[in-house]
């Protein structure tokens, strides 16, 4: 099967992986939305391209579980996402990245499928830079974490 600029022979697990995912890329889009609200403009510009690319790796899996015949879910109308102040903020885009690595990490090891382990890979890679940007730029240290998306 084809989506997305992937090209795939995936399972019905593959499918629920992908459905975790989404899910997951629902709730970061919504909360970059929430959380760029309480940031100064220059990081409310890093938010809006992380939302962004949020939105496009969101599309990517609807795609994905369309052509495996799966049916994507739809947003939820709210998340349990909340920043009184720029800290709260900063802190929420780590969280939401860090809930991301999970879901990319569980797609790598969670399927056989080549393409979809890429797909994996690379969403995780992008996480984890951007979790390791938010912690700087919250002053947590270390910034980085060994590995990413275990929790």
């Amino acid at each position: 099967m084809t989506g997305a600029d992937v090209t795939i022979s995936a399972t019905t697990d593959d499918a629920v992986l992908l459905g975790a995912l989404l899910g997951a890329a629902h709730a970061a889009v919504y909360g970059y939305a929430v959380l760029g609200a309480r940031l100064d403009d220059a990081t409310r510009a890093e938010a809006a391209l992380a939302q962004d690319s949020h939105r496009v790796r969101r599309d990517q899996l609807t795609a994905l579980l369309v052509a495996l015949g799966a049916e994507p879910a739809a947003p939820e109308p709210a998340y349990d996402v909340a920043a009184a102040d720029e800290a709260a903020a900063l802190g929420l885009a780590v969280v939401l990245e860090q809930g991301m690595a999970l879901r990319w990490r569980d797609l790598v090891g969670g399927t056989d499928d080549v393409a979809l382990r890429r797909l994996g890979v690379s969403g995780l890679q992008e996480s984890a830079l951007r979790a390791t940007r938010w912690r700087l730029l919250a002053g947590v240290r270390p910034a980085t974490v060994a590995f990413p998306g275990t929790g």
